[in-house]
């Protein structure tokens, strides 16, 4: 706008240096009769004070002339050289003017030109934008359709679970009242044949002494003499299938009622007897009651896991006094099992490695101070080392960390990307817990990637040696329902981890409270389900990729979520007997032997977990249960959430 008013006022001025010009150089005209000169380019009325004067200045020039001529002298020389002064220097303004209006011109187009490159960029960025924004919102849409999708297939497979829920309900409704018709059929044929036994003996029926009967009185006693036999050998059948159908039925004595974690839960616990699994006179925790106010003696109640129990005689607990001594008890049993734990841990610190010393290397251009020398990873892809927080004075701070380096910058992105989605889903697993990632690892190792994360104790195979060979008790269970958690949070983001072993979960200590618990890692070879593998590791992997591999169609197999649990449950064998089935095998080997691999479990010591080992390492995949029926297994019943029994420390605590 300034560049456009300033060549207004140039063009105006020109305007009037044109007409300044026309004033010197057209020639003065002579009045008839010899008057006087006068001057009439510009009026003397004219708004400009500068032509008004430059009139008057022409006008004294002219008159003066005049006079000269009139008088006759010889002044017309120099008048004539003034006024070509004069029209010289009008010329050499008009010049400037038109130099300066050419100047301002071309300011003005190359302005005008300026602001079309800036409208034209921008009008580049605004579709740049507008294509970004696309892509966004199609990215949006189809997630939100893989949700919804999701969403349905979850209520799909709700209602499918409740309507099968129903007819079990249903069922098992039908089989009671067919084993109470049964029953009640039994006792009236019980009822019948004493009858039958007491008019035997008095001879009313069958008296053979009465000769004086006509034939056809006899036939008609030897046809209700055969009937009754048939109702008789009924009522046995009938007696003995209701007696095989009762005795099938495991029977719990001393029982007692407990609340389950879920509000309005009920849980028995009690003695078993008649248990096709566990010893007679164990104590166990059954899973939550479907109809808890079945809950009284000579009763049969049934579990949400399926089972069935008959409930013999409660268990019943002297008030006051007595229950000082229950509570006495059970302080000393938590005594002793704390006492048990801290001897464990405190084996396990003796034998753990020391923190390795602080080295002069540094690794992400000096913001992370290495310590120890680089181990290699147990696939051989990576390293591991420990390291500190660097400070602006370059002295290491804060807790050890462990990082992960790479070459494959490809696959620790990939991993990186898995912890960061299953960390924005709605269950999120006990993984360890991650710092930073370093795409590029700095100047100190370039073309290299870098993974910081928090760093464990032992990984779980490293750590069983350092506890008597294998977990138990709590510790088996805690590392059980890690490895459960950690499935869970994968699968609910739509990933198979592909990878479940125990070198692959690590212990944590907790600095205050000295507690340990277990975490996950290593998500590198995690894939989206239905997708094909990237990599897998032979102990691991289920009997049918194993075959795909051997036929050389590894690369096109499809990886469903049972992949993952043919993989726990091999992890569940491998933590509760210290060994795994493959152990000093090679992985060649391993690979040949699985397709028809039949697992054992005979050796694991809790029959519960030997029963979910066996389920899960099922060989057909779709024999194989879901994490919600693993979750809901009697192996957990007394984990967490969902509470152990109060009354434990009186049976030892088993559950089933």
């Amino acid at each position: 706008m300034t560049h456009y008013l300033s060549a207004r006022y140039n063009v105006c001025y020109l305007l009037l240096l044109i007409g300044i010009s026309n004033a010197y150089l057209s020639p003065p005209p002579r009045s008839v009769g010899g008057s006087s000169l006068r001057y009439h380019g510009i009026s003397s009325s004219s708004s400009c004070t500068t032509t008004r004067r430059t009139s008057t200045s022409l006008n004294v020039f002219f008159n003066n002339n005049s006079k000269s001529t009139n008088n006759g002298t010889p002044e017309k020389g120099e008048d004539l050289f003034k006024t070509l002064e004069l029209k010289d220097e009008a010329l050499l303004q008009a010049q400037t003017a038109v130099s300066s209006l050419e100047s301002a011109l071309e300011s003005a187009v190359t302005n005008l030109e300026y602001m079309q490159e800036q409208l034209q960029l921008r009008v580049v960025d605004l579709e740049k934008e507008l294509t970004s924004t696309k892509n966004e919102l199609s990215t949006s849409q189809n997630e939100l359709d893989i949700a919804v999708s999701d969403l349905q297939l979850a209520q799909q497979q709700l209602t499918e679970s409740q309507r099968q829920f129903e007819e079990l309900e249903i069922a098992l409704g039908e089989s009671e009242e067919a084993a109470r018709r049964a029953e009640m059929r039994a006792e009236r044929l019980q009822s019948e044949l004493t009858s039958l036994k007491q008019n035997q003996k008095s001879g009313v029926m069958y008296g053979d002494s009465d000769n004086s009967d006509s034939g056809v009185v006899a036939e008609e006693k030897k046809s209700v003499k055969k009937s009754w036999n048939n109702l008789f050998q009924s009522a046995v059948d009938s007696a003995s299938a209701a007696a095989a159908a009762s005795s099938s039925i495991p029977t719990l004595n001393e029982w007692i009622a407990i609340k389950g974690s879920a509000e309005g839960d009920v849980q028995i616990s009690g003695k078993v007897t008649n248990h096709p699994t566990i010893d007679d006179g164990d104590a166990i925790v059954t899973s939550p009651l479907m109809d808890p106010s079945q809950a009284k003696e000579r009763k049969i109640v049934s579990t949400s896991s399926g089972s069935r129990y008959r409930l013999g005689t409660p268990l019943t607990l002297p008030s006051s006094a007595a229950s000082v001594d229950v509570n006495e008890a059970k302080n000393k049993f938590n005594q002793q099992k704390e006492e048990r734990r801290q001897q464990i841990l405190a084996r396990a610190r003796t034998s753990s490695e020391s923190i390795p010393e602080i080295t002069d290397q540094t690794l992400g251009n000096g913001r992370y101070i290495l310590a120890g020398k680089a181990i290699p990873s147990v696939n051989g892809r990576s390293l591991i080392q420990t390291a500190y927080r660097s400070t602006p004075l370059g002295t290491a701070t804060g807790e050890p960390l462990i990082i992960k380096i790479s070459s494959n910058n490809e696959a620790m992105k990939r991993e990186y990307d898995n912890y960061q989605r299953v960390s924005g889903g709605l269950k999120k697993g006990q993984f360890i817990r991650r710092k930073e990632f370093l795409l590029n690892a700095g100047k100190e190792m370039p073309g290299m990637s870098a993974l910081v994360m928090q760093r464990g104790v032992d990984d779980v195979k490293a750590f069983m040696p350092k506890v008597g060979g294998k977990l138990e008790g709590p510790l088996l269970l805690d590392c059980a329902v890690t490895a459960l958690r950690c499935m869970e949070a994968l699968h609910g983001v739509r990933l198979v981890w592909n990878d479940l072993k125990t070198e692959n979960f690590v212990v944590v200590e907790d600095e205050r409270t000295g507690d340990i618990s277990f975490r996950g890692i290593d998500l590198e070879s995690c894939m989206p389900v239905k997708s094909n593998p990237v990599d897998f590791t032979p102990e691991a992997c289920p009997p049918e990729f194993a075959k795909s591999f051997m036929t050389g169609e590894a690369e096109s197999f499809a990886l469903e979520y049972n992949y993952d649990v043919w993989s726990y449950g091999m992890f569940l064998y491998e933590i509760s007997t210290g060994r795994g089935f493959f152990d000093g095998v090679s992985a060649e080997q391993i690979t040949k032997k699985l397709p028809t691999f039949e697992p054992l479990v005979d050796n694991v010591p809790d029959p519960t977990l030997a029963d979910l080992i066996s389920k899960c390492l099922s060989i057909t995949p779709m024999d194989r249960p879901s994490l919600a029926r693993i979750s809901k297994h009697p192996y957990f019943d007394g984990y967490a959430g969902n509470s152990k029994n109060p009354f434990d420390f009186l049976f030892g605590g088993k559950s089933s």
